[in-house]
């Protein structure tokens, strides 16, 4: 069900751009742009936009991360397609502000949450955490801050400085979590690695028994080649490696470990 919704909404989004492109194309070939093809394109942009940021939140929510996060980014996503589409094709009065408010509103939102439900996927290193805690914290605050001066108009100079480096600890810290959570990876390599894993088995073609090595392993009768891999035991619940692990919770959730759930090989 949730590996149909992704794929939905990865079908709307490339389907969306393959239209705007093939309507860009036929305005640069016969020459006109008229109003109706404007709302088009702005109508298949959109639609693309919303159907990347919903596919976005959808991640964490398959994943089960951060639950709330990724049913309530899809629905940011679908309230703002709604209202983005109703700026374009419905006349509305230039002194009416409701309507563009509760847009820009709907933005914030459908940004927001998908960043956080994406943040939230990362692996890091307990000494790492504190990057990612930031990063939330950075776009929480932004968020709430760009609201309030769309909602309450506030004209000080100060709150938009405060607004300009929230957001550069944003892009800062959005940018080093990806690389800390690759090194982070690397290092539970590394563990893996320093201990030399051999199975015994039987080979499908000599039926001799053979103790191989993890990975690549020709059989030393037959030759036939054979790869072996171990799936390490991850958390039920957040997916977490358990690997070295000796709590009797998950350091990532908190969901009690099943030390009788033997990984497979």
């Amino acid at each position: 069900m949730r590996s149909q919704t992704q794929r939905s909404f990865l079908f709307a989004f490339i389907a969306s751009i393959s239209l705007c492109g093939a309507i860009g194309v036929y305005c640069l070939l016969i020459g006109e742009f008229t109003s109706l093809v404007g709302q088009i394109l702005g109508s298949t942009a959109t639609v693309a936009g919303a159907s990347l940021l919903a596919l976005a939140s959808a991640v964490p929510w398959e994943r089960k991360r951060w639950r709330p996060i990724g049913p309530l980014g899809m629905l940011a996503s679908a309230v703002w397609l709604t209202l983005i589409l109703c700026l374009i094709w419905i006349e509305w009065s230039g002194s009416d502000e409701v309507l563009i408010k509760a847009t820009v509103v709907a933005t914030v939102f459908a940004i927001a949450l998908p960043h956080i439900g994406l943040i939230g996927l990362a692996r890091l290193r307990r000494e790492y955490n504190w990057v990612r805690i930031g990063n939330i914290a950075s776009i929480v605050v932004l968020a709430g801050l760009i609201i309030s001066v769309v909602l309450f108009e506030f004209d000080d100079e100060f709150v938009f400085r405060i607004i300009g480096a929230l957001a550069i600890v944003d892009v800062c810290t959005s940018v080093a979590i990806p690389i800390l959570h690759r090194v982070s990876a690397i290092h539970k390599q590394d563990a893996v690695r320093t201990t030399v894993l051999e199975v015994s088995l039987t080979c499908p073609r000599c039926s001799k028994t053979h103790s191989l090595s993890v990975g690549h392993s020709p059989c030393p009768s037959c030759g036939l080649r054979i790869k072996i891999e171990i799936e390490e035991e991850h958390c039920e619940q957040c997916g977490y490696v358990l690997y070295g692990t000796e709590s009797a919770v998950c350091p990532e959730c908190g969901k009690p470990i099943r030390r009788d759930v033997v990984p497979s090989v």
